[in-house]
């Protein structure tokens, strides 16, 4: 599409997930610059009155491959930005300037437990392809929470890797189980399975870290549990995807990344009322 703004991106790749769920590839015209895993890119487009709409995104691709930058987006009903998104094609300009966030895989040699919720998958997808792509490996317990199966992204990626011999457990749940009659996974929210899953896995603060990505509500919950647990604070990473204008009426501790999401365009589906 034709657009007067002096982009510097064009969208090279959209995958749909689900309905309203993609996988956006965008490519930088710019020099691309570097980011470690785990960090955030703002993406703008220009709004109908002339102002330019930009959201934060945690990257999903691997930091070593800088072809293009990958995002895993929900379209919001509403939405400033991702209804401007919608409208777009592979090929039509974007913005994208980078890197930001201090949400980063310690190099501490402990196991990993990563618990995402909707979106929040996306940093800890740049994580596990980056220690890939460099021969690396962690002990990683991945927990994903969704409202239905469909939306279970890199869901056969992530089963495959674990059967490769990657020393990864995947572990999905849906909280609308009723919705998803063919589903024989755990259900429920992804902040209810934490404390079974630590204790299957034998996650104590003596040998892990947690690595907490999705909506506050969920962090808060498994952020007090770890704490309950004997976890410290620097033993509990958080990204926290905020809408903004809501009020951060809740303490998370320190350690936190809080990344206001307008109109929702970053929070999790399960937010919802």
């Amino acid at each position: 599409m034709s657009d007067p703004y002096p982009y510097n991106g064009r969208i090279s790749r959209w995958e749909e997930v689900a309905p309203g769920l993609v996988i956006v590839g965008v490519e930088s015209l710019d020099p691309p610059f570097a980011f470690e895993p785990g960090q955030y890119a703002t993406l703008g487009l220009m709004g109908s009155e002339g102002k330019l709409i930009q959201r934060p995104m945690s990257i999903s691709s691997s930091a070593d491959d800088l072809s293009e930058y990958e995002f895993f987006i929900r379209l919001v009903e509403g939405g400033a930005f991702t209804n401007l998104l919608w409208e777009r094609k592979v090929g039509d300009p974007i913005n994208i300037k980078g890197p930001k966030g201090r949400f980063l895989l310690q190099d501490d040699g402990r196991a990993a437990l990563f618990v995402a919720s909707g979106t929040g998958l996306a940093p800890f997808m740049s994580m596990l392809d980056t220690l890939r792509d460099r021969g690396q490996e962690r002990q990683v317990v991945l927990l994903h929470g969704v409202s239905h199966e469909h939306d279970l992204a890199w869901r056969d990626e992530l089963e495959a890797l674990e059967r490769e011999g990657f020393p990864i457990r995947y572990v999905g749940t849906i909280s609308r189980p009723q919705q998803n009659p063919s589903w024989r996974g755990l259900t429920g929210r992804v902040e209810t399975i934490v404390e079974s899953q630590l204790d299957e896995h034998a996650l104590t603060p003596e040998t892990a870290t947690l690595y907490l990505c999705g909506n506050p509500e969920m962090i808060v919950a498994v952020d007090e549990s770890a704490q309950a647990r004997g976890f410290d604070a620097e033993q509990v990473r958080k990204e926290l995807y905020w809408p903004k204008g809501r009020t951060h009426g809740v303490a998370v501790g320190a350690g936190a990344a809080v990344t206001d999401a307008e109109d929702d365009d970053e929070a999790d589906e399960e937010a919802e009322p």
